[in-house]
């Protein structure tokens, strides 16, 4: 269908200054751009959109969810389309659904749980391979576009569960094979998560290793550093150097220094050091969310060594009191090792919010400090009662952040939003999942006035579609047709923690591949979206 767009601001999302004027829409595509374009006498009324002096934007590309199976049966479309989201990209961090190989299938879906959700009792057959998941997702009619990434974790994974160790020569070139298969079928790059089990097992040298099918080309890696705490830069310069040795473009993962002794000076360092990179040759570029709070699995606060070996292994640690009085003795003690979120932030500010069983499902939102007062007993040990209870899939929120630092981050020209949306099985969801986007706008553009809007814009559109290589996110003659229309002075995030799954308002239109996808927050799933693939493919 085509439509002519009439009478808003502009905003094409390269940074240029916002221009009233029209809009026209052919076949799905950006038809012609002006000031003023004049209405054939027999263009149907019905299809002329009246910004009304509103604002026109390219729509909203978030390259870091974790949506890999909410992508299935419209799980999460209205909610990315009524907070302006035309284009996202699932399997971050590592923790891709896909490609898990056979024989650690189920183990690998157990551990993911937490962060990507379960598969709604769907055929998990689609896990095995990328190019059997990117088959099945190719057949939904989803209302907004969807890329993947392949995690180096699930990779690894896949060969050798969560067994420690290094790789034999056999087992790197499986893992050679599914990188190159997961390439071949059409990821945008490769994401790591080497905070994460079984990432961690990698050192420097096994992660250049690991990657060897990326070498000279201009595949990007995203990365979930092993340490955003007191080992950031040590983090950061091994990522760095893994990145320089490949050739190979480094995209930082949701960067933020964790704990008040980190925030402030830490962050010029890291600026500094990224500069320092790109005299070297090195491409970096990273994201962040607009939140202070952060989101992921509970058993993430264990150190290293105590989650080796999957999910039986560590509730078999759990279970033994000399085991815990262990692993109570280092999270007390400050670490550049791994990242001590307990030491940085404190039980007081690390909240259980995803529970499953009838012993701890009520105490769901509370911080593990509230819960342990209710029992009248030491925060360490219902950490580790609730983490064995619920078989280590539980998620958590923990406040970590510092504003200041975030939107110091965020004005740099090498930095792009994200929602880092999580979606785990049960419990409440992070506020970030239904409202990310419109925050930066609402908060930081209009109401505290951070921001321009065209450079808001091009954080959320042009900017991260460079990153992945994505042909999005600018209005354009000839770019495929995802755009928003709305007044700013009208935009609402709703989702807070108390009520996170609650829709954004204030949207006018958005058009997904030209397509309505949402009319003044009435959601009609035109199911126009596409499969975004990479140029590898």
């Amino acid at each position: 269908m085509n439509y002519i767009i009439k009478d808003g601001w502009i905003v094409n999302g390269k940074k240029e200054k916002p221009f009233y004027g029209d809009l026209v829409i052919k076949n799905g595509k950006v038809a012609e751009v002006g000031a003023h374009i004049e209405i054939p006498g027999d263009f149907p009324k019905e299809n002329i959109l009246n910004a009304a002096g509103g604002y026109i934007t390219p729509g909203f590309i978030d390259i870091h969810r974790h949506g890999d199976w909410q992508a299935f049966g419209n799980g999460d479309d209205q909610l990315l389309n009524r907070q302006g989201l035309t284009t996202v990209v699932n399997g971050n961090c590592g923790l891709s659904v896909a490609p898990a190989g056979k024989k650690f299938e189920k183990e690998i879906a157990g551990f993911l749980s937490s962060v990507t959700g379960n598969s709604k009792s769907r055929e998990t057959e689609m896990m095995s391979t990328m190019s059997s998941y990117m088959s099945a997702l190719e057949k939904e009619g989803r209302s907004v576009n969807t890329g993947m990434l392949a995690g180096n974790g699930t990779i690894r994974a896949g060969v050798k569960g969560y067994a420690s160790g290094k790789l034999s020569k056999e087992e790197v070139h499986q893992v050679w094979d599914a990188v190159e298969e997961s390439l071949a079928a059409g990821v945008l790059g490769i994401s790591l998560g080497i905070a994460y089990a079984p990432e961690f097992e990698y050192d420097r040298d096994g992660l250049v290793e690991a990657l060897q099918p990326l070498k000279g080309t201009d595949i990007p890696v995203t990365v979930h550093i092993r340490n955003e705490g007191d080992g950031i830069l040590l983090a950061l310069q091994e990522v760095i150097s893994v990145a320089e040795e490949l050739k190979i473009p480094l995209h930082v993962s949701h960067l933020k220094c964790i704990g008040k002794k980190n925030w402030g000076e830490t962050p010029v360092r890291i600026l500094q050091l990224f500069d320092q990179a790109a005299t070297r040759g090195v491409k970096v570029d990273f994201d962040l969310y607009p939140y202070l709070t952060g989101s992921t699995q509970l058993v993430h606060l264990l150190p290293p060594q105590f989650q080796e070996g999957g999910t039986e292994a560590i509730c078999a640690r759990l279970a033994d009191q000399s085991c815990r009085r262990e692993i109570t003795k280092v999270l007390k003690q400050p670490s550049d090792i791994f990242e001590n979120i307990v030491e940085l932030a404190g039980f007081d500010m690390i909240y259980a919010s995803t529970l499953h069983t009838e012993k701890f499902r009520s105490y769901a939102g509370q911080s593990i400090a509230k819960i342990a007062e209710q029992f009248e007993q030491d925060p360490y040990d219902t950490l580790y009662d609730i983490l064995l209870a619920e078989r280590c899939q539980v998620t958590m929120l923990d406040t970590i952040a510092s504003e200041e630092d975030m939107l110091y981050f965020l004005k740099d020209s090498r930095a792009n939003l994200i929602s880092d949306a999580i979606y785990p099985a049960g419990g409440k969801y992070h506020p970030r999942v239904y409202g990310a986007f419109p925050k930066l706008l609402t908060d930081y553009v209009r109401d505290k006035k951070v921001f321009f809007i065209e450079d808001a814009i091009y954080k959320m559109t042009a900017k991260p579609a460079g990153v992945l290589g994505i042909n999005r996110g600018i209005l354009e003659k000839g770019m495929p047709a995802d755009i928003n229309i709305f007044h700013l002075d009208k935009l609402k995030v709703h989702a807070d923690f108390e009520k996170p799954d609650q829709y954004c308002t204030g949207f006018d239109y958005v058009l997904v591949g030209g397509e309505i996808a949402v009319k003044q927050d009435e959601y009609r799933n035109p199911q126009s979206g596409r499969i975004v693939r990479g140029s590898n493919k």
